[in-house]
């Protein structure tokens, strides 16, 4: 029997949906249902094992499957309905973020000749489709998506580490004395300006991460600092609000700010970590499958992915992490200078 998170489960979800449905809709800026734009699936490429590639070529009325090239069943496509059923219904009762059991899984995989699940739960390429192309009709090359699931408990999609550390300094006097606390991040960060004090950012502490920033933009470390600290500074999480209050005295607006914002949380979610270079898509990337509480599987592809970048702007909300964990919050010295490290983590708002 399979044991598996939310997010692992879900992507069995989408396989099955997807050969069922033979595609799905595109997904608007609010992750509602675009029925102007269908995504037909031509065939869903799996490798769950890593050796092992299954290739599901969808017909009008069943699934030819294959392995490593060979043709092993058909499945009609009729079949999957009570399967896929039973099966959402029960992975939305497990809210949690731990592994576990659904025998109604176990069972679908058995019906798509899969022994488990993907092999590893941190790879953001989590299938491969070739789609029937919305202009000229042919079939696209095979593209990566990622898959993202609206199930349970709203999912990070940067997490925080050491790696995540942005280093700043302290000015004012008189230099202020280490907190008696330092879990109570923003609560003594606004003691410190009250009292007269200000921050200044000084370095991103994983050198890996403000290259990656770089980029995609060589301003983007400095505007993501800015974003970062007003929101430690603030009484808000929401993302979209912040960026209004960060650059509110922008005579130009502070629209290139987000667009580079947008940038940066496309690109977290589609692989980005701070201790991993990040030099781009890869080549063959398509674009984002989010799976809905309705049971919903939308596209976010070629023709709105626009709309995904201004989802995610939309959707998402700063977080502080465990200071004590991730080793921020405490104001210390350095070469004669008060200095304080901040963290980063961004998760989806709750709904």
């Amino acid at each position: 029997m399979n044991s598996a998170n939310r997010g692992e489960w879900s992507e069995l979800y989408a396989i099955g949906y997807l050969l069922l449905n033979g595609g799905g809709f595109g997904a608007d800026e609010n992750a509602r249902r675009d029925t102007s734009i269908f995504y037909k699936v031509l065939q869903v490429v799996d490798n769950p094992s890593g050796s092992l590639e299954t290739v599901y070529t969808l017909g009008n009325s069943d699934i030819q499957v294959t392995q490593n090239g060979i043709g092993i069943v058909r499945i009609e496509r009729e079949n999957l309905a009570p399967n896929l059923d039973a099966f959402f219904k029960a992975l939305v009762k497990h809210t949690g973020s731990r592994a576990f059991n659904l025998p109604s899984g176990d069972a679908l995989l058995k019906l798509l000749m899969r022994e488990r699940l993907s092999s590893s739960s941190s790879n953001v390429e989590d299938l491969h489709l070739i789609l029937e192309d919305i202009e000229t009709r042919i079939a696209t090359p095979k593209r990566s998506f990622s898959i993202k699931s609206e199930i349970g408990s709203p999912a990070t999609i940067f997490n925080a580490s050491g790696s995540t550390n942005l280093t700043f300094k302290i000015l004012g006097n008189p230099r202020p004395e280490p907190f008696l606390s330092a879990s109570a991040v923003k609560t003594n960060l606004r003691a410190l300006v009250d009292k007269g004090h200000s921050l200044e950012f000084v370095e991103y502490d994983n050198s890996t991460f403000e290259q990656s920033l770089e980029n995609i933009d060589s301003n983007l470390p400095e505007y993501l600092a800015e974003l970062m600290l007003n929101y430690y500074l603030s009484s808000t999480t929401n993302l979209s609000s912040l960026c209004k209050t960060t650059w509110a005295n922008e005579k130009k607006g502070n629209a290139l700010q987000v667009s580079k914002i947008k940038k940066f949380l496309s690109a977290a979610s589609m692989g980005l970590r701070a201790n991993k270079i990040w030099s781009g898509y890869p080549e063959d990337f398509g674009g984002l499958l989010l799976v809905k509480e309705n049971g919903d599987v939308l596209f976010y592809y070629l023709y709105n992915l626009q709309k995904f970048e201004d989802y995610l702007f939309r959707h998402l909300r700063f977080e502080t992490p465990s200071a004590s964990k991730h080793g921020f919050g405490q104001v210390y010295d350095f070469q004669g200078e008060s200095r304080i490290k901040l963290n980063l983590q961004i998760r989806f708002k709750s709904r």
